[in-house]
């Protein structure tokens, strides 16, 4: 399994495979190419406070893109990394490519001097090995209320990076979106 860094070349085949992937989701048709050229997303990159958005995709054998991760890190929590869209096609799951592509992006954030890694998820059935993966990795889970109209809870997972436990993600001050999604505590203060 190759990990190489999104290209212009590979972008609509990455938009595809994100589309199949998350198809409920349209946020990352935007990040995408804002990883690709941040000089032409500047809008993107401000509306959401974010210092950078990276993307890898997954090759099986040199093979087309099998799946994609992307990392973005937020101006207001400069030691931290957000995991945004990690997953890999089904064609490629179950030969342990999604434990080495996460086990890589730890290895990358602390390389970086990163203290938190967080992403987010629902407790979905459909995430069950996903959420198995990230506790097994040393995440803990933070549990949010569903929000109007959801029928399932976000799931906030944080791993300490430098041996600490990472703040929680509710005792964050600055906190916005969870990469692209809204933030429960903002719907909990207006019902």
């Amino acid at each position: 399994m190759k990990f190489l860094p999104l290209q212009a070349e590979t972008l609509v085949a990455t938009q595809q495979v994100a589309v199949e992937l998350f198809p409920w989701e349209h946020e990352h048709q935007l990040a995408l190419p804002a990883a690709v050229d941040p000089a032409a997303h500047t809008g993107f990159y401000a509306d959401r406070g974010l210092e950078s958005v990276r993307c890898w995709t997954t090759h099986l054998m040199g093979g087309p893109v099998s799946g994609m991760a992307m990392l973005w890190g937020y101006r207001a929590q400069p030691d931290e990394l957000w995991l945004a869209w990690f997953g890999l096609l089904p064609a490629v799951r179950g030969r342990g490519a999604g434990t080495k592509l996460l086990d890589w992006l730890i290895a990358l954030a602390r390389t970086e001097g990163r203290r938190t890694l967080r992403l987010w998820t629902t407790d979905e059935a459909e995430y069950t090995t996903a959420m198995g993966l990230y506790t097994r990795r040393g995440f803990q889970a933070e549990r949010y209320p569903p929000l109007p109209g959801e029928n399932w809870n976000t799931l906030v997972f944080s791993l300490g990076l430098d041996g600490r436990v990472p703040i929680p993600w509710a005792d964050m001050s600055n906190r916005g979106e969870l990469c692209g999604r809204e933030a429960p505590h903002l719907h909990a203060f207006a019902a």
